[in-house]
């Protein structure tokens, strides 16, 4: 317990107007109770007479003891508030045996038998310590004759300067076990009773004071609070074992969804439906409390998820979610509000980001993007100077100011969407911004941005996810972000572009065009002025799927995605439209892609690419990425390529591909186009399996304390980061880790084009010579021999060798 909670705590205690009645002494380290006001069983261990040490327990314990003796009524009486009462051993952890924290008695002239049965923790123990209620206290409380009518388990949090009680009330006359009260769900009564009264229940509803009949929700649950809720609510889904990660994964999303829609859907001064109806003696039964949330469900699934076809069958089938464990899960949710916090970043979001993250069970093809190296490629792109300027200057069909349009045809949970999203709300959305601009684009901004920070996004932002859970989730996490998520399709990202048009939606992504068939054989779209992926790159498609998407590509004969994907950006690109994807490093190497490599070219300024190292998506894939940063050509430029390209093969057949390459960028004045490549060996994280990342040194950017991208990393060429080295312009010295500069020219000085970092460094900066002096090299095949080890004979060698294991080789020396 921090030190800032035990002064709170100190102060609180200090300043109740019943604390010597109660407390006789309180020291940094000591504790003395008042002997004429509460008893302490002479047997109880740590006590000396009535003083003891004063642990982060004891001052919770002694908060609720002045509250139970002031605004509760309890008589600060021996005979009637009791402590540390000595019992068997039943069922309790080691080191602490059989003792209650508090009882509260009824006085002597009512017969003496306890009434409230307390078993005390501290924040930090509260959940994780929620295990030990069976025998803390449903089968230790069953010593005391009669048996107490309640159990009380309890502990004070500190959030937002004030105090916070979380309390679980059970009624012994309902659920005499915790058997009994584990299968109806565990129901929750949050409130203590006053003077021996019955608990009065108040249901949560959109209030913002409480009320005799109504309470607000919390808005002011701390990180850690989302945090521990994350992991008890996946812990109980699942069942240890019962329910695999991703049914898990996708029950969850779908709570989250019925909860956002009840606290926005639900008007003022009525109760919210999304909380366990009934009282502590009889709770609303878990199969009825199932066949509402199905309901809400489908009312939530209508309003914000816009699906073509609504789903089949209820969303919490109990056959696969008992109802007792939903009817649990709605309990721990039902008082804390998912949609406002008063802590200032995404809290929530990250909440849910969390959830997507380690709930889903990441695969070869899907895995995430984690937000370091989303947070690089959006600060890459330059993302708030591009949004500005299209704010300020362009204009959509009506001629009216608009927004950039940005899309990511393979989005997963939407982890580019949301971060992007936010950045541009951050950067450009601020009044500062709206008072400086043109009175009708200022108009436009206030429509954007002056309500609802994000209901911009609704128009400009799209994604498409052909995994269903991954869509849902996204759909979610667009609409907890105040979005609306009408523009996320659940649907293949490779379909013909009428596939996406529906009636009453926005259909920019449902346009098609019919360019230069003698350019490019497809039809493209050229809406967007951003495309941000990491696509599953080697698909397999089943013959089905093959002919649908089939017609939608120039090239789809071809058996690699990965090309496949690239021509998907082009088709979305306006001309000057940028994308910045995730890609294999074997696209811009390897002798069999130099197709795609020519396309890339011909088709895009290729601007940056940055190589990762291969912890970038450990332990979920190995695959050697890279990011690319690339800009579509106008059409005239494509145009002029294809024509100066015929006419060189026309009059000279005999040349080789890069001969031809060489003289085309000539020709059109392209062989000075400058890229900047980086292959960084550390990257911020270290991705862990079902764990939060591991923060480590980060090449990529230099991060703010909140964790985003500094604005000071550019344009100072004193910055030694990949970002800064590239906003330097070529004003730092080169480094293949952090950045250096290549051109188009020297690409083509060698076969195959290609486009590595290592590979340029290499060529452009080491004239081949991995290390050691140019002058001195000398060929390979000079010095090393090949062996088949299956056909050297078993025994000792004639002469003393060497063996050299290519796998320890330095990557960048493996091509020649």
């Amino acid at each position: 317990m921090d030190n800032e909670y035990r002064n709170f705590l100190r102060t609180a205690i200090n300043q109740q107007p019943h604390r010597d009645q109660i407390v006789r002494s309180l020291s940094q380290d000591t504790i003395e109770y008042d002997p004429t006001g509460v008893w302490i069983d002479p047997a109880a261990p740590g006590f000396t007479h009535h003083a003891t040490h004063l642990t982060d327990e004891e001052l919770v314990r002694a908060y609720l003891l002045l509250k139970l003796a002031g605004p509760y009524g309890y008589n600060a009486t021996p005979d009637v508030l009791q402590l540390e009462r000595v019992y068997k051993p039943v069922g309790r952890p080691t080191g602490k045996g059989g003792r209650a924290d508090i009882l509260v008695r009824k006085p002597k002239h009512r017969g003496g038998e306890c009434f409230l049965f307390v078993e005390c923790k501290t924040p930090k123990t509260f959940d994780k310590d929620i295990q030990y209620i069976d025998g803390q206290l449903f089968r230790l409380s069953l010593q005391e004759q009669p048996r107490p009518r309640y159990l009380l388990y309890y502990t004070v949090e500190l959030r937002s300067g004030q105090p916070h009680d979380r309390v679980i009330l059970i009624d012994t006359t309902a659920f005499p076990s915790f058997g009994s009260w584990d299968s109806a769900g565990q129901p929750i009564t949050n409130v203590i009773p006053a003077r021996y009264g019955r608990p009065e229940r108040r249901r949560f509803a959109n209030v913002d004071i409480p009320t005799e009949q109504y309470q607000p929700l919390d808005k002011t649950s701390t990180p850690l609070v989302f945090s521990r809720l994350r992991d008890e609510i996946h812990d109980v889904i699942w069942g240890g074992g019962g329910t695999n990660n991703n049914e898990v994964f996708v029950y969850i999303v779908k709570l989250i969804l019925c909860k956002i829609y009840d606290e926005k859907e639900t008007i003022p001064n009525q109760p919210f439906q999304f909380q366990r109806l009934g009282d502590e003696v009889e709770p609303e039964p878990p199969s009825g409390l199932a066949s509402r949330m199905n309901d809400i469900y489908k009312c939530a699934e209508e309003s914000y998820l816009a699906l073509p076809v609504p789903s089949e069958g209820p969303a919490f089938d109990a056959t696969r979610l008992s109802p007792e464990k939903l009817a649990y899960v709605v309990g721990r949710l039902e008082g804390l509000s998912v949609t406002e916090n008063v802590h200032e970043g995404d809290l929530l979001g990250e909440f849910f980001e969390h959830i997507v993250s380690q709930d889903f069970t990441q695969s070869r093809g899907q895995f995430f993007t984690p937000q370091k190296l989303v947070r690089f490629m959006l600060a890459l792109s330059d993302v708030s100077e591009l949004v500005n300027t299209t704010m300020r200057r362009s204009r959509d069909f009506h001629g009216r100011p608009r927004l950039p349009y940005v899309v990511d045809p393979s989005c997963g949970s939407g982890s580019f969407l949301i971060e992007y999203m936010k950045l541009v709300t951050a950067s450009v959305g601020q009044p500062s911004v709206s008072s400086v601009l043109p009175t009708r684009v200022r108009e436009a901004h206030n429509t954007w941005f002056a309500v609802q920070p994000n209901a911009w996004a609704r128009e400009y932002i799209f994604g498409i996810e052909n995994n269903h859970d991954l869509g849902l989730a996204a759909k979610v996490n667009m609409v907890l972000h105040g979005d609306g998520s009408m523009n996320t399709w659940i649907a293949s990202g490779l379909l013909p572009f009428d596939a996406y048009w529906l009636d009453g939606r926005n259909n920019v992504l449902g346009t098609a065009y019919e360019r230069d068939k003698a350019l490019y054989g497809a039809a493209t779209n050229e809406q967007f002025d951003f495309v941000f992926s990491n696509p599953p790159f080697s698909l397999k498609l089943s013959p089905d799927e093959r002919r649908v998407v089939q017609g939608a590509f120039s090239s789809f004969a071809t058996s690699l995605s990965e090309r496949v994907f690239i021509e998907r950006w082009y088709q979305l690109l306006r001309e000057g439209g940028t994308f910045c994807c995730v890609l294999p490093e074997t696209i811009l190497e390897t002798p069999n892609n130099s197709e795609t490599r020519l396309f890339l070219i011909r088709f895009f300024r290729i601007r940056a690419v940055v190589s990762l190292p291969y912890d970038a998506f450990r332990p979920f894939t190995s695959t050697k990425t890279c990011v690319v940063l690339a800009e579509k050509r106008p059409l005239a430029e494509a145009r002029q390529w294809m024509k100066e390209w015929n006419k060189i093969a026309g009059s000279e057949p005999t040349l080789s591909k890069r001969e031809m390459f060489n003289k085309v960028l000539v020709e059109l004045g392209w062989a000075d186009d400058a890229v900047f490549m980086a292959e960084p060996e550390s990257i911020g994280y270290k991705r862990r399996k079902g764990l939060a990342d591991l923060h480590v040194r980060n090449d990529l950017y230099r991060e703010a304390p909140d964790g985003t991208v500094e604005t000071s990393d550019s344009k100072d060429a004193g910055n030694r980061t990949v970002l800064g080295t590239y906003r330097a312009k070529g004003q730092t010295e080169p480094s293949p880790q952090l950045g250096f500069w290549t051109k188009l020219e020297r690409v083509g000085a060698r076969d195959h084009l290609r486009l590595d970092p290592k590979y340029r460094w290499l060529w452009d900066y080491q004239e081949g010579v991995a290390y050691g002096n140019p002058d001195a090299a000398e060929p390979l095949s000079d010095i090393l021999q090949v062996v088949k080890l299956q056909k050297v004979p078993k025994g000792e060698l004639h002469t003393a060798s060497q063996l050299l294991d290519l796998d320890s080789l330095n990557e960048r020396q493996l091509y020649s």
